[in-house]
């Protein structure tokens, strides 16, 4: 998926307009992530700066586009489950990622808009078309993931430049939000196919701490140190969510804590490691002082 890290100064090297579902268009760095789930953990394990194409052309570097650049972290990873599914929103859901997923052996579910065009029994549909006769002939049935009720049809379609695939339309009984998804998990009942597409949600939440923890807050002029940065506060993250899933295994608090939590039961236990340092200091108490920062 894509993060931006809004910027305020067109100096910034490599910084471009980029369009956010949120803000519209920006200024900004756009970084084209993935991330590894197993078992409930997230871990970052890639993360490319989308790089202004004018200025690529400047200095002579090569431009690749989001898609191009999602289709090298897909070539990048390195499979550790007998399994690897790969997930992505609407953007990058085209022949491209696809093909890059038959290379490695990844199967696939993605998002997929609904202006797509498939061919279903023989005739051709919009995405949007076909869900509205699937839900005309009483084609949908509800169906529990995660202890939450769905309304959901799956369908075998053809589409064009990508084959046979399965088209999943499912529905949220409380709040009727809609996805459609394309997959090649054809042979995956509706149930499996809706649960694999809700661990795409871990990624929200994933980057949501990533950014309370300062992923956007740089100044850095050069694109190189706004990477170093946004692989830090990754990796920080990371560990984050290592620690609080050991201190719960380890019975040392009885509950997951939320990464707010975590960060300040770090914070009390570090002030307690210095105070028993300040108390066993052979230091004078003035050069005691000094180490503190009381700004």
């Amino acid at each position: 998926m894509t993060k931006q890290c809004r910027k305020y100064g067109d100096q910034t090297e490599m910084v471009c307009y980029n369009h956010s579902s949120t803000m519209g268009t920006v200024l900004s760095h756009d970084y084209v992530t993935s991330l590894y789930f197993n078992n409930g953990t997230a871990v970052s394990e890639g993360l490319k700066l989308y790089e202004n194409e004018r200025k690529c052309k400047e200095k002579g570097v090569e431009f690749k586009t989001r898609v191009q650049l999602a289709c090298d972290l897909i070539k990048e990873h390195v499979s550790r489950a007998k399994q690897t599914i790969c997930e992505w929103d609407s953007w990058f859901m085209c022949q491209d990622t696809v093909d890059q997923c038959l290379a490695k052996g990844n199967n696939w579910i993605g998002e997929i808009k609904s202006n797509r065009i498939v061919f279903y029994e023989g005739n051709r549909y919009r995405l949007d078309e076909l869900s509205d006769r699937l839900r005309s002939e009483g084609c949908f049935s509800d169906i529990v993931v995660n202890c939450e009720l769905f309304q959901t049809c799956k369908v075998d379609v053809f589409m064009p430049k990508i084959g046979d695939v399965s088209i999943v339309v499912n529905v949220r009984a409380l709040t009727k939000d809609t996805h459609l998804l394309c997959t090649d998990l054809v042979d995956c009942s509706v149930e499996e196919i809706v649960g694999h597409a809700l661990v795409r949600h871990g990624i929200e939440d994933f980057y949501k701490q990533a950014k309370a923890l300062g992923f956007s807050e740089y100044r850095f002029r050069a694109s190189e140190a706004a990477l170093i940065h946004a692989h830090l506060v990754s990796l920080a993250c990371t560990l984050l969510d290592v620690l609080r899933r050991r201190l719960l295994r380890y019975s040392i608090v009885g509950y997951l804590m939320s990464f707010e939590a975590t960060v300040e039961w770090i914070r009390k236990k570090a002030m307690h490691l210095f105070m028993h340092a300040v108390r066993n200091s052979s230091q004078p108490f003035r050069s005691i002082l000094r180490m503190i920062d009381t700004k």
